[in-house]
């Protein structure tokens, strides 16, 4: 064999390598996406739970009466309530404000739905419009992030105007 036979050999199994790698990385490409994918829809049904989690914490404050009564003090005036039962009423505010604030989190990352959120969001702004829980949210809503807060605000300034 000549030099010029060696060299054309090695240009073939070059090309074969080359080919080879390619087919590879296009096999760990597919992997990966595939994977990545799965953990996007792991993360979205931990992102789900964890609301749904919020939620029922929120839920099971209001289960037990004396709580439940409390909120219903809150709602109407939360300034009048004593100084025990108002960090009972913020404890049950916030756990509440902070799952839609989860959601308006998931929301932001494009993974929940702005329809769900509007029609979910109504039962929070229903609550926050009425005069003891707009008191807390006035003191209390700095906790939150600027843009939640935001659109918070936006929802309960076109109660205020109807």
């Amino acid at each position: 064999m000549s030099l010029q036979d060696w060299g054309s050999l090695g240009e073939l199994i070059g090309a074969v390598a080359t080919v080879l790698t390619l087919a590879y990385l296009a096999v760990q490409v597919r992997q990966n996406s595939l994977q990545m994918r799965e953990a996007t829809r792991v993360a979205n049904t931990r992102a789900m739970d964890n609301t749904v989690e919020a939620f029922s914490r929120y839920r099971a404050m209001l289960v037990v009466p004396e709580y439940a009564e409390l909120y219903l003090r809150g709602l109407e005036s939360y300034k009048t309530l004593s100084e025990v039962d108002q960090v009972r009423f913020k404890s049950i505010m916030e756990e509440y404000l902070f799952a839609y604030n989860a959601m308006f989190e998931r929301l932001k990352a494009e993974t929940y739905d702005w329809g769900t959120w509007q029609a979910q969001l109504a039962g929070a702004i229903k609550a926050l419009a009425s005069p003891g829980a707009a008191d807390w949210w006035a003191e209390r809503k700095h906790i939150y992030g600027a843009e939640f807060v935001a659109e918070v605000d936006s929802h309960l300034t076109k109660i205020d105007t109807t």
